[in-house]
């Protein structure tokens, strides 16, 4: 791990006692604060932190539970609502008076649902979430995500850090070898420790999240990027009809890497000369009274509503806004 030249320390003590840690990056008088709690090395995420800071925030990103700098055993999906409860409390107490935003994308997503489960924030701000163990196994036809999942936990599913990814030679005769025998039969031959084989079979058995029980009582506005083309589109859409407070949907034709996953270079342009998906954050945290400084290029439809919607159209190249509820 490399430090961040830029950010500070940061550490949390979580209800068992386990050392939650993570980074700081400051800007002079901050008019927000933002949280994200990722598995995937929090000192990866700096970028993401100095686009929060340009636009007036602190920014605070931690290591969740038992992955890079935080102690703790990791078992995926498991821990975040407690943990991020004692997160997101501290983090409201070293900063009173300020706005807490809670953001994330894909599994962060997660961690944010489960800490406004049992935190009091602001507002949230998701992208291409994965809403839990059974969302990430199954597609909305009740088909098994082989590829993604044998790949994940290979790759991330199995210890404090990440480990490099199958080749696709070998993800593909593990997927093989899995349909022909089943999960559980094939996972047997990978080598795993007996405790990563419990979090396997926990996945393929796990229920769906029930999103009124779990997040029926949330009001803070929503924030919530999906993307045409990726595995938790439904799923997405799903948790924006559920949710009970002000939401903002944006969709376009890229998939769980949001504009990466385009290839069409001139699809690309268009949405960067377009204000990219930033320039309909800018609008939306300006509409729900929220700090920002950067340019607002696109304009979402009015906070009044509770429920709206931006798609970016490829054809012509623009933002399209509307009211859905």
């Amino acid at each position: 791990m490399t430090p961040p030249r830029d950010a500070r320390p940061h550490a949390v003590i979580a209800e068992d006692g386990a050392l939650l840690r993570g980074w700081v990056w400051e800007r002079a008088e901050p008019r927000g604060v933002v949280l994200i709690r990722t598995p995937y090395g929090a000192w990866r995420h700096g970028d993401t932190a100095r686009a929060w800071v340009g636009r007036g925030y602190r920014c605070v990103i931690h290591d969740v539970r038992g992955r890079h700098s935080s102690d703790g055993d990791w078992h995926p999906y498991l821990a975040e609502r407690s943990d991020g409860r004692a997160v997101a409390e501290q983090v409201r107490a070293e900063n009173p008076g300020l706005p807490l935003v809670l953001s994330g994308g894909s599994y962060a997503a997660h961690t944010a649902l489960e800490a406004a489960r049992a935190a009091d924030v602001d507002a949230l701000v998701l992208l291409v979430p994965a809403l839990g163990l059974a969302e990430t196994a199954w597609d909305e036809n009740g088909r098994p995500q082989l590829r993604d999942r044998i790949g994940w936990w290979h790759q991330h599913g199995r210890g404090p850090r990440s480990l490099p990814p199958l080749s696709d030679e070998q993800l593909a005769a593990c997927v093989q070898r899995a349909a022909d025998m089943g999960v559980h039969r094939a996972a047997e031959e990978w080598g795993w420790s007996s405790e990563v084989l419990s979090g396997w079979r926990r996945l393929w058995s796990a229920p769906a999240v029930d999103l009124d029980r779990a997040y029926g009582a949330l009001r803070a506005p929503l924030l919530l990027i999906r993307g045409d083309h990726d595995f938790f589109f439904t799923h997405a859409g799903r948790l924006a009809a559920a949710w009970q407070g002000p939401v903002h949907l944006v969709d376009g034709p890229w998939g769980h890497r949001l504009a990466a996953d385009i290839d069409d270079d001139e699809v690309r342009s268009r949405l960067r000369r377009a204000g990219g998906i930033g320039g309909v954050l800018d609008s939306w945290l300006a509409e729900t009274g929220l700090p920002t400084t950067a340019s607002a290029i696109a304009a979402p439809a009015s906070g009044r509503s509770r429920r709206t919607r931006s798609a970016f159209e490829s054809e012509t190249g623009r933002w399209r806004h509307e009211r859905t509820a």
